[in-house]
């Protein structure tokens, strides 16, 4: 049971890896927009295939990452 919750804690970071978290992405770009990073995915989604599905994976954790940087988007 602990090895399988191993391979699956794993597997979501792995693909958190994969889809280039939006707010990151946003970031290195210098947009500093208010929730870009889950407005990227939204984009993402929109768009479809396999990128899309990754940014569905990606979207909640853009979203809590967002939130956490609204100090520093709000200040640019």
């Amino acid at each position: 049971m602990k090895q399988t919750a191993c391979k699956l804690g794993f597997l979501l970071i792995l693909a958190s890896c994969l889809s280039g978290c939006g707010t990151i992405i946003s970031m290195m770009n210098e947009d500093h927009s208010v929730y870009a990073g889950v407005s990227r995915d939204f984009k993402a989604i929109q768009q479809g295939g396999v990128v899309g599905v990754l940014a569905v994976v990606d979207l909640p954790l853009s979203f809590v990452l967002d939130t956490l940087m609204l100090p520093v988007t709000l200040s640019n």
